[in-house]
């Protein structure tokens, strides 16, 4: 069945004549896709989601090029959306990050200090292998630097800063700063 068929066919609302261009074009849209994202399920949800975005807008669809090449302009369309939102997102973190940075400047000295004793007194509370990880965290260190540097894996650096992060939560219910300081991984 040629192109132009199918199309007029999947206009009319055929699902079988949709399947056939899903059977049809899906591996290679995969493999397309593949090429800008970190791995073969990314690549699987955006061929999927082009799929049903084209089932969705059927009716709309003017091709100039071909069918094929529609199907892939969507497919790169709809990552390049992705992209966009997660930039989006990562500047709305940085933002939120420099207001509570921003917040936290604001305090009285008195405050700060008060806040960096309570700090103190947390960590004197948590395992002492725990604090040892804290401290080296604090001081700018990477989980893996951790690890090797203690000989220990990084799945235990982890878990041991999850319980460090934790008990600073519970004792700074309003201390966003504290782990802002802490940096991630």
């Amino acid at each position: 069945m040629g192109n132009e068929r199918l199309l007029t066919q999947i206009k009319q609302g055929d699902q079988q004549a949709f399947k056939v261009f899903f059977d049809r074009h899906y591996p290679s849209l995969c493999t397309y896709l593949r090429s800008f994202t970190p791995d073969m399920d990314s690549a699987q949800e955006l061929a999927q989601a082009a799929f049903v975005d084209f089932w969705n807008k059927r009716n709309e669809i003017e091709i100039r090029t071909s069918l094929k090449s529609y199907l892939y302009r969507m497919g790169y369309n709809l990552f390049l959306n992705g992209l966009r939102k997660k930039k989006k997102q990562a500047s709305l973190l940085e933002e939120l990050k420099l207001d509570a940075l921003q917040e936290e400047e604001q305090r009285p000295e008195e405050e700060l200090g008060e806040a960096v004793e309570r700090l103190k007194k947390i960590i004197e509370t948590l395992p002492a292998r725990c604090q040892e990880i804290l401290k080296l965290k604090m001081q700018g260190h990477k989980y893996q630097e951790i690890a090797e540097s203690l000989d220990i894996s990084v799945k235990t650096v982890e878990a041991q800063m999850r319980l460090a992060y934790i008990k600073i939560r519970e004792g700074f219910g309003d201390g966003l700063f504290l782990v802002m300081l802490m940096g991630g991984r």
